[in-house]
C-alpha cells in the first residue's frame, strides 16, 4: 500500500492551519520523559502529581493536561534508555517520512482524544505506553521491511513486531472492562484514522488469496 499519498482532507488542514507542526517533535518527548523519570525518581510521589486525574484537573489542576505525557515508559535507568533511543529513532524517521505537520497531527489526535475521553469518563491515565506503540506501529506501516536491533542485538523486521502489537492490541481488548476497550480505542484512534482502510486492504487481499488456494486444492 501507498502511505505516501496523503488524504484530501489532511492536506486541507495543513494549509489552513500549517502552524500546528511542530519541528523535531522527538526531543520535545524525550524532554518530557527524561524530566518525569527524574522526578520520579527523587520523588515517587511525583508520579500521583503527573498522571491526568481528571477529577484533580476539574478541581484547579490544569498541568495534567499535559504532564502526563512525562510518565516514563520505564523506570529502570538501563531500559529507559533504550526506549527513549527507539523513540526518538522511530519519531525522527516518521518525521522525515511524513513532514512536521503529518507528524505533528496524528499524535495530536491520540493525546487529545485521550485527554476528552479521561475528562469525559473520570478514567485516570497512568501510562503513556499505548499511546507510544502507535508511534510503533506507524513505523511499522511505513517501514514495514527496515530491519532493527531488538534489544541492540537480536534482528527482526519492522513489520514482525508491527504485526505483534497488533496482536497484543486485540489481546487487551478481549482481557479489560468495556471501559478499558473504550480507552484503547480512543488512543490507537490516530493509527486506525492514518491506517485503518490500508490495513482492512491488506487482510481481505489475504483472506482472498486464502480462499484461492483453498479453491485449488
Amino acid at each position: 500500500m501507498n502511505f505516501s499519498t496523503d488524504p484530501k482532507w489532511l492536506k486541507v488542514l495543513e494549509k489552513h492551519i500549517p502552524w500546528l507542526g511542530v519541528p523535531n517533535l522527538a526531543i520535545t518527548f524525550i524532554i518530557l520523559q527524561v524530566l518525569g523519570f527524574f522526578l520520579i525518581s527523587s520523588d515517587p510521589m511525583w508520579f500521583e502529581r503527573l498522571a491526568l486525574r481528571p477529577e484533580l484537573v476539574m478541581h484547579g489542576e490544569p498541568w495534567r493536561l499535559l504532564t502526563f505525557l512525562s510518565l516514563p515508559l520505564s523506570m529502570s535507568p538501563i531500559w529507559m534508555i533504550f526506549a527513549l533511543m527507539f523513540l526518538y529513532s522511530i519519531l525522527n524517521s516518521i518525521e522525515a517520512e511524513w513532514g512536521e505537520f503529518k507528524t505533528t497531527f496524528y499524535t495530536l489526535v491520540s493525546i487529545v482524544l485521550t485527554i476528552i475521553f479521561s475528562l469525559v469518563f473520570s478514567y485516570p491515565v497512568g501510562s503513556i505506553t499505548e499511546f507510544s506503540s502507535t508511534l510503533f506501529l506507524a513505523a511499522a506501516a511505513l517501514f514495514p521491511e527496515q530491519e532493527i536491533r531488538l534489544y541492540m542485538i537480536i534482528p527482526v523486521k519492522m513489520k514482525h513486531l508491527g504485526w505483534l502489537a497488533l496482536g497484543f492490541f486485540c489481546l487487551h481488548l478481549f482481557q479489560g472492562s468495556w471501559m478499558d476497550r473504550l480507552f484503547l480505542m480512543t488512543i490507537y484512534s490516530n493509527y486506525f484514522l492514518f491506517f485503518g482502510s490500508s490495513l482492512l486492504f491488506q487482510v481481505r487481499d489475504w483472506n482472498r488469496r486464502r480462499n484461492y488456494r483453498n479453491r485449488l486444492k
